[in-house]
C-alpha cells in the first residue's frame, strides 16, 4: 500500500463506520450500543496500525526520490557531487536526522487525530443515546422509538462522530479529511527536505521555487523567487527570515525547488533575482488577473464537488438504506434533476420533519 492508497483506505474505513452506524440494530439496548462503539474503535485502531506500517516507508521513498532528482539537477548544472547511490546518501547524519523527524512528526499527528476521533465517536453516540432515552421515558417521543434513535445517532454521528480537529476559524475536520491533509503535506515536505539537504551538502545554498499554474495566492507569492537555505547570501531572503519558507505552503501544495547555481550566472542575472526581493511583501498577491480567474474556476469546481459529498452524507444519515448507494449515484440524480431528484428531496424533508417532530 502506498500513501495514496492509505488516504483512500482512510475514506473507505470511515464510510464503512458510517454504514455500520446507519444499519445498527436497536441502539436502545445497551449491549447493542456498546458493541457498535467497540466495533468503531477497533476499525480506528486498525487505521492506526496501517498508518504506522505505510507512512515511514512512503516518506523514506519520497525522500530518496528527491535525493536522486536533486543529484541529477546538480549534475546538469555542473556541480560536483559524490558518487554514492541515494540509498547510501540517506545514511548520512543530515538526512537521517531530517527523515527521523519527518516520520516522528507525521505518525504523531495521525495518532493524535485517531485518538481524538475515537473519543469523538464514543462521546457522540453515548450523548445522543442518553438524551433520546430520557425523552422516550418522559413520553416526548411518539411512534417507533428505535427508528428515531437510530436516525438521531446516524445524523449526529455524521456531524460530530469522527471529528478530530478544529481549525482556527472553528471548522471541524473529520478524520479522513484531516489524514488526507497531513499525509499530502508531509509527503511534499519530505520531497522538499530531501532535495534541499542534497543541495546543501553539495555546496549549493540557493534554491529557486517553481509552482504549477494556475496557483493560489500563497504559492504565487514565492513562485520564481530564489531563496537562501543558510541566510548567508547577501541580497537574498532566507528560510530564516520572517514570512519566508519553502514548500509546502499549504496542504496539497505542488511547488518544488531546484538548485540555483551562481557560478554560471552573470552578475546581471544574479542582481535581477535579488531585485525581486526588494519590493516583495508577504501579503502581496503577485498573480496575473488571468491566473487568478483560472485558479478561482478550478476551486469552484472542487467546492461544488465537496458540497455534493457533504449533501450526500446528510441524506445518507437521515434516509439510511433509502438513500442512493454511492456518491456517484447521488451526483447523477442531483445533476439530472427531474422526478428522481424531487422524490429524493421529498423523502429527505419528510424524514427530517419526523426527527424534529419527535425531538
Amino acid at each position: 500500500m502506498n500513501h495514496t492508497q492509505l488516504i483512500e483506505y482512510f475514506a473507505q474505513v470511515i464510510q464503512s463506520i458510517f454504514s455500520r452506524v446507519n444499519n445498527a440494530k436497536d441502539l436502545t439496548n445497551d449491549k447493542n450500543a456498546q458493541e457498535l462503539i467497540t466495533a468503531i474503535l477497533k476499525s480506528l485502531d486498525d487505521l492506526g496500525i496501517k498508518t504506522s506500517e505505510v507512512m515511514p516507508q512512503e516518506l523514506e521513498k519520497t525522500y530518496l526520490q528527491a535525493i536522486s532528482s536533486a543529484t541529477q539537477d546538480l549534475v546538469a548544472q555542473k556541480v560536483k557531487v559524490d558518487a554514492l547511490k541515494p540509498a547510501d546518501v540517506i545514511k548520512k547524519k543530515l538526512h537521517v536526522a531530517a527523515l527521523t523527524s519527518l516520520v516522528r512528526d507525521t505518525l504523531q499527528d495521525l495518532r493524535v487525530a485517531i485518538r481524538a476521533a475515537k473519543q469523538s465517536a464514543t462521546t457522540t453516540i453515548k450523548k445522543v443515546l442518553s438524551k433520546t432515552k430520557r425523552e422516550i421515558a418522559k413520553g416526548l417521543i411518539q411512534g417507533n422509538g428505535r427508528k428515531i434513535v437510530a436516525k438521531r445517532v446516524a445524523q449526529a454521528f455524521r456531524e460530530e462522530g469522527l471529528v478530530c480537529f478544529k481549525t482556527a476559524d472553528n471548522k471541524r475536520l473529520r478524520l479522513d479529511k484531516y489524514a488526507k491533509v497531513v499525509v499530502s503535506y508531509k509527503m511534499r515536505e519530505s520531497a522538499t527536505q530531501g532535495a534541499s539537504n542534497r543541495y546543501l551538502e553539495s555546496g549549493v545554498g540557493l534554491v529557486k521555487v517553481s509552482s504549477q499554474k494556475p496557483t493560489c495566492k500563497v504559492c504565487g507569492r514565492f513562485s520564481g523567487m530564489v531563496v537562501s537555505l543558510t541566510g548567508k547570501h547577501k541580497g537574498f531572503k532566507s528560510i530564516k527570515d520572517k514570512g519566508v519558507k519553502l514548500a509546502p505552503y499549504h496542504p496539497h501544495c505542488k511547488c518544488t525547488v531546484s538548485p540555483y547555481v551562481t557560478d554560471y550566472k552573470t552578475d546581471g542575472e544574479i542582481q535581477n533575482e535579488k531585485d525581486k526581493w526588494k519590493n516583495w511583501r508577504e501579503e502581496d498577491d503577485n498573480r496575473s488577473q488571468s491566473e487568478k480567474k483560472a485558479y478561482d474556476k478550478e476551486q469552484d469546481i472542487r467546492r461544488k464537488a465537496h458540497e455534493e459529498l457533504k449533501a450526500y452524507e446528510r441524506y445518507t444519515a437521515v434516509l439510511g438504506k433509502d438513500a442512493p448507494k454511492t456518491i456517484g449515484a447521488f451526483r447523477r440524480i442531483k445533476r439530472n434533476g427531474g422526478k428522481s431528484w424531487q422524490k429524493l428531496q421529498v423523502a429527505y424533508r419528510q424524514a427530517n420533519r419526523e426527527l424534529k417532530t419527535n425531538g
